[in-house]
């Protein structure tokens, strides 16, 4: 399940990035690092997963070019990491199959420009680069439209093979050319221009043109510097530089270039390039008199390498020359064989690839006059067709002059049947309108008709809705007189049910009062007949108790009648009731109450709005007995503007979650609702609870 979800993700990314593969080309290298083992490894993983993923997808014109476009990416990783180049042949060939089958003009171009880069530049074999390169002008000159963008690199090849091949006047004429069609190139990058430059320049130094080499090369140099350049083409180009400035005997101007061309190097871990800087910065330093420093450079090259010719003998000789000047003969005479030593396998070499060479250069020849051949038989083929095509025209012309006349036999027939047809037109058309203008009469009669049934329609259409109109406003208005009625009956309601409520709790307190009061006052004068001192103690000491607990039910019962209907709220006002409640809650010794004394004029309130807020308090105070556990508790009534708070604050253990369902605030909250008022409990600023009843003064609540 994970591994199907896994591909299926990698599709999506791959979808994703196909997509963007046709807005940015193909994926960058880094040729600075094409020597390093795991990055080159890396890619060429990450880009085969990839192809797995492409190959899985069902063949579309994104798909394919996604396909090559990584393929030409790996063959040019396989490449530029040198054991791997067979490798990248092989890829090449994939490239080109795949192409050829998808007729991608583009494609094909960029696989055999692979291909010959292969040929010439790792296998040296020059024939087979140039029958590439040939081959490939030929597809240019069939696609014009690719080969603008492509034919710099053919040229840019065969000059390099023509300087391979010592032909530096050839060499230099298809470098031109390179030049004049990258030109014309709409990718044109600075580090394709800065190779042509040097390319150019190398040609012109064989020549022995060194003006123009140095031009050229100073030109490819200023070019690296301006954009982003990998190190390895400034190291090249430094090192081709220095030795420029060697040859024109200028080694102060070359030992700066050189220097660079070192370090670079050094930096790219690369110790064959190494081995030839350091053996021409040896040169200069030589040339500059600095002798030791010259042996050093030059041994360091040696050190660095025994395979490439060219920096070993120019290394050999910067040693025998500087130990000349040392007059140290017996090193001088020792690198001087060791120098001929070289000399002559270079000479073997140099025997051995001048028949492939020779090879090169006649099947460069050849190649050329088949080419030119090729042009010719073009040329013939144009010219026949050509020919063709003018015999065509002149057969042409005839037909046309035949048909001409024909045409205007045609057209005089033509002429005399458009006037009759035309004299029978106009007389249809002028019966025709006649008709439409009966037509257009009688139209515009059947419009006033319906335009005088639409506004009669209308007419009574406004009636109904003015009707509708007046029924919906008597409605309104009966139902507002009835809403009214009903607000005044609720209103009656509820002082009813609130003299009702008053009625009962004065019955209630009546009868504790009377009846309970009066029935505990005989038990106990009945209780007082016996005489304590005849009785035993322990009967002596339960007489006793039960004379306190008559008194303390007697106690009870009277504040319990006297709390349900309390003198204070039935003749005076709201504080003086909270007042007298204050003093009976401290007689309990447990929590000391307050009341701030500030003159709160609550009489407008009416009985229900009293009774209500008392009762709260009441409740508030009994929880705070019951549950605060408070050293003192505070009852504030003030008046904010049209609002009157009533709020209660102890110093208590505060709210409890756990508890707030059994502590009768349900109870509270509706009571407050029933008035108008909000009620809230929060804790206190430092400690305790805070319990707080805002009601507003309008008018309902009013007498």
């Amino acid at each position: 399940m994970n591994g199907s979800r896994l591909i299926t993700l990698l599709l999506a990314g791959l979808l994703l990035s196909t997509g963007l593969l046709a807005q940015s080309g193909k994926p960058s290298f880094n040729f600075d690092r094409s020597k390093d083992p795991a990055y080159v490894d890396s890619l060429v993983r990450i880009t085969r997963t990839r192809l797995l993923l492409l190959n899985r997808l069902r063949p579309t014109p994104a798909v394919d070019t996604a396909r090559m476009e990584y393929l030409h990416f790996l063959a040019t990783v396989h490449y530029s990491a040198v054991a791997h180049r067979d490798t990248a042949l092989q890829v090449a060939n994939e490239l080109i199959r795949l192409a050829e089958q998808k007729r991608n003009g583009a494609f094909l171009i960029r696989g055999l420009l692979l291909t010959e880069r292969y040929y010439r530049a790792y296998r040296i074999d020059y024939s087979k680069a140039l029958s590439l390169n040939y081959r490939l002008l030929t597809l240019l000159e069939r696609t014009p439209q690719t080969g603008d963008r492509y034919r710099w690199r053919v040229y840019r090849n065969l000059g390099n093979i023509s300087t391979a091949l010592t032909e530096y006047a050839e060499a230099v004429t298809y470098l031109h050319k390179s030049l004049d069609w990258f030109a014309k190139d709409p990718r044109q990058d600075t580090l394709h221009l800065a190779d042509l430059h040097q390319y150019l320049a190398s040609a012109y130094e064989q020549q022995n043109q060194l003006d123009q080499a140095e031009t050229h090369y100073l030109r490819s140099w200023k070019l690296l510097n301006q954009g982003r350049a990998f190190r390895s083409n400034k190291a090249y180009v430094s090192n081709e530089i220095g030795r420029l400035y060697n040859r024109r005997h200028q080694p102060a101007q070359a030992l700066p270039y050189l220097n660079l061309s070192v370090a670079y190097w050094g930096q790219l871990q690369s110790p064959l390039p190494q081995a030839d800087a350091l053996a021409d910065r040896a040169e200069a330093l030589l040339a500059l008199g600095r002798y030791p420093e010259a042996i050093q450079s030059a041994q360091e090259a040696l050190a660095k390498n025994q395979s490439v010719y060219a920096p070993m003998l120019t290394a050999y000789g910067v040693l025998i020359r500087a130990y000349e000047q040392q007059q140290n003969w017996q090193a001088a005479f020792r690198y001087q064989r060791l120098f001929n030593e070289k000399k002559e396998e270079e000479q073997r070499a140099i025997n051995q690839t001048e028949s492939l060479r020779l090879k090169a250069r006649f099947d460069r020849e050849r190649l050329e006059t088949a080419h030119r051949q090729e042009q010719l038989l073009q040329e013939q083929r144009y010219q026949t067709l050509a020919k063709q095509a003018e015999i065509e025209r002149l057969n042409g012309i005839n037909q046309t002059n035949e048909l001409h006349r024909q045409a205007q036999t045609s057209a005089l027939r033509h002429q005399l049947e458009t006037q009759q047809l035309r004299t029978a037109a106009a007389q249809k058309q002028t019966r025709q309108q006649a008709t439409i203008r009966q037509l257009q009469l009688e139209q515009l009669r059947q419009g006033l008709a319906a335009q005088k049934r639409f506004r009669n329609q209308l007419i009574g259409g406004l009636a109904v809705i003015s009707l509708l109109g007046v029924l919906l406003l008597h409605y309104s208005l009966r139902l507002r007189r009835t809403n009214a009625a009903l607000r005044t009956k609720n209103r009656e309601i509820e002082r009813a049910l609130l003299r009702g409520q008053t009625m009962e709790r004065k019955r209630v307190a009546t009868e504790l009062h009377d009846r309970v009061s009066s029935l505990l006052g005989a038990t106990k004068m009945t209780f007082q007949t016996i005489d304590a001192a005849t009785l035993p103690p322990r009967q002596k000491k339960l007489y006793e108790n039960s004379l306190d607990l008559l008194n303390d039910a007697a106690t009870q019962v009277r504040e319990l009648s006297h709390n349900l209907i309390p003198e204070q709220l039935l003749q005076q006002d709201l504080g003086t009731a909270l007042r007298a409640l204050v003093k009976k809650l401290n007689r309990a010794g447990q929590t000391a109450f307050s009341l701030a004394d500030e003159p709160v004029d609550t009489r407008g309130l009416t009985e229900e709005a009293k009774f209500n807020l008392y009762v709260i308090c009441l409740e508030l105070c009994t929880n705070v007995l019951h549950h605060a556990r408070a050293q003192h508790a505070r009852i504030r009534l003030v008046r904010e503007g049209n609002w009157l708070t009533v709020q209660l604050q102890d110093d208590g253990i505060g709210l409890d979650p756990a508890r707030t369902g059994g502590m009768g605030l349900p109870n509270i909250r509706e009571r407050a609702e029933a008035i108008g008022a909000r009620f809230q409990v929060v804790p206190g600023p430092q400690r305790g609870t805070e319990a707080q009843i805002r009601l507003p003064l309008q008018k309902t609540l009013l007498e």
